[in-house]
């Protein structure tokens, strides 16, 4: 067995082959019809050999076991019948791996996801490196799709159908301690002995010495579940669990109807996995969620953003990092940074700032232990990479230093006249300003080409993106250095000229200011909310506004004054309400007022109620909204296409990456550009003009619009589109 390009197969002396993956040019290992097709030889192999007691299938790459089926290959189908096509060739080669003759091992480190969780359920066994890179699960979901190779089917019967279901329906990831007590994995091997470990194992499987994993689960539930009353029980709090989300997310049902068909003995649960796989990847909402995988995987390349400068990052890498500012932000990103292997320091102005954040500090890495489940070691050791002080001094040997103070530009310039003078010629100042100007803050300095903004949103640890923010100086070198750091954090960068509001905020808060003009015109706050949440946003913007504070929100208004019509009076309510501190969930009163836990009503506002006819619903054309919908949702679709227009983002696919990412817009609808194109560009700028004939100039048809609707014209081409259906469930 040799003479393959992605595979690497050796025998020992005991009798154990050894089948390890390496897919050249690739960072992570994924299943491309190259694999596939050399897997299926040694498949073929192994099935006719007799002197083979156990087979191990590895990965040779140490980034991980195998991330899935690649998926950019997913929008090379041409028809459906190609699709199906390739959902039984892998239906059937890992069936193969099942029925091998001899006992199958899969030994998984780092990511185990999708199909490569797929081709380890159908090995016998399966043991996982414990420590914090393994990630195992089944994340289609996220895709729009559900498992296509057999993950519906294999899932429920290695870890219960209450698990499996929960697992296949959120997309989440296990560690290998949760995967051993789910009974996913049968051994969870600690790095440090992490070969003998999996060399015992494959003794004791040879012994015949491995014991059931599922007697990890309680035996209550494998009763339960094993019966016809518990798996209808399973069903139906999955269908209920779902019920919201189905109409935008048909990939939910599909999940819970081809599971519950696995349930019955015969072939029948693979021809409705596939069946149901094949017609999801004709819909819109799949379309337009490999669409934002996809371009999350291309804004990650240094290359997307600074072509010419790789080596850079190379020549002086960033290892120290500051932070001024230990509040809620500061303490956040220098968590952050912490946990992703650099040595942070935070600058507060006095002492008793510093101990105020060295407990904010110490509370965010005790949340992350207990999400973790670290124990004292692994919790010190991330402490001792975090330094908080109030000495200017510790920042003289910093590559990067992130300012997050104040939203006020007159104290931002004097921390960066501060840092003019202490860091090294060679350090990167930045601002985590949200929609201040970067280019302003530079000119204090006399290193403009090493100013730039970065740009986190909260809460930190959850949120995806980061706007790296080019000053009118910003030199190449620099923003490759800050792309690159952004992706080391994790996180995903999106590069935007020094514009007030930069591309988020800007395209947020037309939608946020209407929303309050809205209120102001005696509108229904909970009605708002739950019509934004219909259409598809995580929450309402009211919600947002108390969850971002109101305070926050009238410095960004205040920033965009003079770019966005009509914001005054947006801002003189929202000044109101901080005068009266509602500022939203931090002072427990906002828009709702909040009591213990999750409750809440709506506040008593210090508004003038200005009623004001809505306009005739006959004077739009159809696009699926309601009239609230459109009212709301407008303002965002004619921002993305001004800061295309003005090139705050040059790319459609970034601007839509960013608003999904930094706001929750929608994702199954693709962003602003793309429900512009779905409803189509001359639609859109009629309905924008009857919304402009009844409300004024902040509904004003962006040019850029009028001439892609006088054309024809759409932002993305036709051949994004993924091949119709052609199976029926």
């Amino acid at each position: 067995m040799s003479g393959y390009n992605n595979f690497h197969v050796t025998e020992d002396n005991q009798g154990v082959t050894t089948v390890s993956l390496d897919v050249p040019g690739r960072p992570m290992n994924v299943l491309t019809i190259e694999v596939l097709a050399e897997l299926e030889q040694i498949v073929h192999d192994l099935e006719n050999t007799n002197n083979v007691k156990l087979v191990l299938f590895q990965s040779e790459k140490e980034s991980g076991f195998l991330s899935g089926a690649d998926v950019e290959s997913l929008q090379s189908f041409c028809s459906g019948a190609e699709a199906v096509r390739a959902i039984e060739a892998g239906q059937t080669l890992f069936q193969r791996i099942e029925w091998l003759p001899m006992p199958t091992v899969a030994v998984i480190h780092g990511p185990c996801l999708g199909g490569g969780l797929e081709l380890a359920l159908a090995c016998d066994y399966r043991v996982a490196r414990d420590n914090s890179s393994t990630k195992i699960g089944l994340p289609e979901i996220k895709l729009g799709l559900i498992p296509g190779w057999g993950g519906t089917q294999r899932l429920p019967k290695q870890v219960g159908l209450s698990n499996a279901l929960s697992m296949i329906l959120t997309g989440k990831h296990l560690s290998a301690d949760q995967a051993l007590q789910m009974g996913l994995v049968h051994r969870s091997i600690s790095p440090e002995h992490w070969q003998l470990g999996v060399q015992q194992f494959v003794d004791d499987v040879l012994a015949g010495r491995i014991e059931d994993p599922q007697t990890r689960r309680p035996k209550w539930r494998r009763m339960m579940e094993s019966t016809r009353l518990g798996q209808r029980m399973a069903f139906r709090l999955a269908s209920e669990s779902i019920a919201r989300q189905s109409q935008h997310y048909p990939a939910l049902a599909a999940a819970v109807k081809a599971t519950r068909k696995g349930m019955d003995a015969g072939p029948g649960g693979f021809l409705c996995e596939r069946d149901e796989f094949v017609d999801l990847l004709a819909t819109p909402t799949c379309r337009h969620l490999l669409g934002i995988f996809l371009a999350q995987q291309k804004a990650r390349k240094l290359a997307t953003w600074a072509p010419d400068v790789g080596q850079v990052i190379h020549q002086t890498p960033i290892r120290r990092v500051a932070v001024i500012g230990a509040g809620a932000m500061g303490a956040g990103i220098g968590q952050l940074a912490a946990v992703r292997g650099y040595d942070v320091v935070l600058k507060e102005i006095n002492e008793q700032a510093a101990q105020a954040g060295q407990r904010r500090i110490e509370k965010l890495v005790d949340d992350l232990a207990k999400r973790k489940n670290w124990g004292s070691k692994e919790r010190s050791e991330l402490m001792s990479r975090i330094a908080v002080d109030c000495d200017d001094q510790v920042l003289a040997d910093c590559d990067l230093v992130i300012e997050a103070v104040v939203e006020q530009m007159e104290v931002k310039k004097s921390v960066f006249q501060m840092l003019e003078d202490i860091t090294m010629p060679t350090s990167i100042l930045t601002s985590n300003t949200s929609s201040l100007s970067v280019t302003e803050m530079a000119c204090v300095t006399s290193r403009g080409s090493h100013v730039a903004g970065l740009h986190f949103f909260n809460p930190v640890h959850r949120m995806e993106l980061v706007e790296v923010v080019r000053g009118e100086e910003t030199d190449d070198e620099t923003l490759a250095r800050l792309v690159n750091f952004v992706k080391a954090l994790g996180k995903t960068p999106v590069v935007t000229a020094d514009s007030p509001g930069f591309l988020v905020n800007r395209v947020l808060f037309p939608y946020l200011g209407e929303a309050v003009r809205m209120v102001g015109e005696g509108g229904d706050v909970a009605e708002i909310d739950r019509q934004v949440r219909r259409f598809g946003m995580p929450m309402g913007p009211l919600e947002l506004l108390d969850q971002v504070g109101i305070d926050v929100a009238y410095h960004v208004a205040h920033s965009l004054a003079e770019t966005l019509p009509g914001v005054e009076s947006v801002a003189r309510t929202l000044s109101a309400m901080v005068d009266a501190r509602q500022l939203g969930k931090k002072t427990q009163c906002g828009f709702y007022r909040y009591g213990r836990g999750k409750s809440r009503s709506v506040a008593d506002l210090p508004l003038t109620t200005r009623a004001r006819t809505s306009p005739n619903p006959s004077h739009f054309l159809d696009d699926s909204l309601t009239p609230i919908q459109r009212r709301l949702i407008y303002p965002m679709l004619a921002e993305a296409v001004r800061c295309h227009e003005q090139h705050v983002v040059d790319q459609p696919w970034a601007i839509d990456l960013a608003v999904v990412l930094g706001t929750g817009f929608a994702p199954h609808r693709g962003g602003p550009l793309h429900l512009i194109d779905t409803i189509g560009a001359k639609s859109v700028a009629a309905n924008l003009a009857a919304l402009h004939a009844h409300f004024g100039d902040r509904f004003s048809v962006p040019d850029e619009l009028t001439e892609m609707s006088a054309l024809g014209e759409a932002y993305f081409i036709p051949s994004e589109r993924l091949p119709t259906q052609t199976t029926s469930s």
